[in-house]
């Protein structure tokens, strides 16, 4: 265990600020001798992609090898030619040429190859040619393609299937590379369970793991899964001094914050030495960065966002410094954030966004926040990042995002804003599939949400259904009145039952709305601004039934599945929502009123052959049709119509 002076030790969940928590570990890790001498070992040729090339590879033999014939015909000398004319043709015995096939050495004295296809065959010692060759025609000369000693591939970069062809036509039958750095996950807590396992209450699903080994692994490194650790500071110690005899990085999962449970700082700072606890970034806070025994160690939050944060910050570099190899900059494009967005102060802010080209821009939209958020990881297109002095973003700031999908999938994408609903991941879906592969992303903020989104070119397509309280229609109304400077065509999508969902078996006896004021009812909402929000507010108002009355009516909720959760779960007794939705949580469900869920669209978008188009062709196919009518609760039978033109 390496102690040197000039290293402060055992910060206790500080804000250091990111650049000076990566200036204190990569000194750490220089301290304690790390990478100073990279292991290599030789690989087959085959095992070698992916791996990091120990020192320049230089051709063993020159290809081809020696002289050899590009075609398959006649080996000639050019001189035999001459004069060849369609009217004064040659004719060549045995003593002239030879035949040859492609790949073939050229014989001794010969210097030309005429092609088959060009040669009249009298018999197997005589031919007769029309056309004159030139010196060297049809002829791979010996190391045409690689002269060797040449340089095939740099010291110090991943080698790539494709480098394979020159490796191996160049006589390298085994590849010295830098071994691949073993690198230990250590999952921690009582709570953990193995995917697969139904969980109790508090209990984890450990997924961490697996995520984070397949990173690791396409990084360059051998990912070692250990066993999961219980909340034991003497086991925790004993797993942690074992890791390090056989790996060469340890990677604790959890136990970083300053819970009640959470050793892993206490634990490393008695058998080898922190050198960070805490970070100013979010998320990821309570990084630890640190080492046992020589070996560099990390503890990362369990949060999966928190610890995706922190490896791709500190594991990665770490691991491109231990494999020998510059780590490359992920590709960056600029773009328009879609919504405003706080931050605070002090913390620098890796935000996961989706993104899609709107009116030649690259819009973005910020997925859900939250530590413990997969699915915003899943579904983010880049990183943007807030600078800790920062209190967030406006909308339509400039940002520079930091890409995790390729830009190629980004431009084939089309962003709809506003309601949530099922049937738009439905179509998403058949869109994935149709001709060109088009993208479908969803950003849901309401229907009024979704409607300003495309009057300010933040979106292609807004998902809306506000009823007019005075007509009783729905959208028409909204749309002249949000989106006013637009020629829009508003296209029937589905037809919608809303209504309370329940819990299986109704234990609180609900009927109506009029049971919602009940004494101990618990409800959850929708967030302004979403057509659900807008038709509760219309029905309670005709009912005379004060919002204030409702335990919960501020209790909101951005889709219709977490308000299906919400209700499955218990922690409250019913929702507002859409009848498929309590369908497929397998809740009961009480119908108050029919609507009709629209998509806006600027006409500008529409017969031009975009991705658009390719939408339109959707609404109105039966595949679609027919796979959202098996979901339930939807009508299905003017989906595709033009329902209004509004100029």
């Amino acid at each position: 265990m390496a102690h040197k002076a000039d290293f402060e030790r055992n910060y206790f969940l500080d804000d250091i600020p990111l650049m000076d928590a990566k200036e204190r570990f990569e000194r750490h890790v220089g301290a304690i001798g790390v990478s100073d001498d990279l292991i290599t070992e030789f690989v087959p040729l085959r095992e070698s992609v992916g791996r990091v090339s120990a020192k320049a590879i230089f051709a063993k033999i020159s290809s081809p090898h020696v002289t050899t014939s590009a075609m398959d015909g006649i080996a000639i000398r050019f001189e035999a030619s001459l004069g060849a004319t369609e009217t004064r043709p040659l004719k060549l015995t045995e003593s002239d040429f030879e035949w040859v096939d492609t790949g073939d050495p050229i014989p001794t004295g010969f210097d030309s190859v005429v092609m088959i296809e060009d040669i009249q065959k009298l018999s197997d010692n005589e031919v007769v040619i029309r056309n004159p060759v030139a010196p060297y025609q049809h002829i791979r000369k010996i190391a045409e393609d690689i002269a060797a000693p040449e340089l095939l591939v740099r010291g110090g970069v991943v080698i790539t299937a494709l480098d394979l062809a020159c490796l191996g036509a160049a006589g390298l039958s085994e590849i010295e590379v830098n071994r691949e750095p073993r690198v230990s996950l250590i999952p921690t807590g009582s709570e953990l369970i193995k995917i697969g396992e139904t969980p109790q209450p508090g209990q984890i699903i450990e997924f961490n793991s697996v995520f984070l080994s397949a990173l690791i692994e396409d990084w360059g490194a051998k990912a070692i899964v250990e066993p999961s650790v219980l909340d034991d500071p003497k086991m925790m110690e004993k797993t942690l001094l074992e890791c390090s005899d056989r790996s060469d990085v340890l990677v604790v999962i959890a136990g970083s914050s300053a819970g009640s449970e959470d050793y892993t700082s206490t634990v490393v700072s008695k058998v080898g030495e922190v050198v960070v606890h805490g970070v100013a970034i979010r998320p990821g806070h309570p990084v630890i960065l640190g080492s046992i025994r020589g070996k560099p160690l990390l503890g990362i939050p369990g949060y999966p966002s928190s610890a995706l944060t922190t490896s791709e910050l500190f594991l990665k570099p770490l691991i491109a410094k231990l494999c020998g190899y510059n780590e490359a900059s992920a590709e960056r494009i600029e773009a328009i954030m879609a919504r405003k967005i706080a931050s605070p102060l002090g913390e620098e802010e890796f935000l996961r966004v989706v993104a899609a080209p709107v009116d030649g821009d690259y819009v973005v939209h910020p997925t859900t926040r939250g530590a413990a958020m997969t699915l915003s990881i899943s579904r983010s297109d880049g990183v943007i990042t807030i600078p800790h002095n920062h209190e967030g973003l406006e909308e339509g700031a400039e940002v520079s995002v930091s890409l995790r999908r390729p830009r190629s999938e980004i431009d084939k994408t089309l962003l709809i804003s506003g309601s949530h609903d099922i049937a738009i991941d439905m179509l998403a879906n058949n869109l994935s599939g149709a001709r060109n592969g088009v993208r479908l992303i969803s950003s849901s903020v309401g229907s009024v949400g979704g409607l300003l989104a495309l009057s300010k070119g933040f979106a292609h397509v807004a998902g809306t259904h506000l009823l007019d309280e005075k007509s009783g229609e729905y959208n028409i109304s909204a749309v002249q009145r949000h989106v006013p400077d637009e020629s829009v065509h508003i296209f029937d999508f589905v037809g919608r039952t809303q209504g309370l969902i329940v819990q299986e078996g109704n234990p609180r006896k609900i009927k109506g709305l009029n049971d919602l004021p009940c004494s101990g009812l618990k409800i959850v909402n929708r967030q302004r601004g979403s057509g659900t929000r807008v038709l509760l507010d219309y029905l309670l108002k005709q009912s005379n039934i004060s919002p204030g009355s409702i335990i919960g009516y501020d209790n909101e909720e951005y889709t219709h599945y977490n308000v299906a959760a919400a209700v499955s779960s218990g922690f409250v007794d019913v929702g507002m929502g859409i009848m498929a939705a309590a369908l497929a949580s397998g809740l009961e469900f009480i119908p108050i009123a029919d609507e009709r869920f629209q998509l806006v669209i600027p006409s500008r978008y529409i017969g031009i052959g975009s991705e658009i188009d390719i939408l339109l062709e959707q609404l109105t196919g039966e595949d679609l049709r027919r796979d959202i009518a098996s979901i339930g609760g939807y009508d299905v039978s003017r989906m595709g119509r033009i329902a209004a033109r509004i100029n």
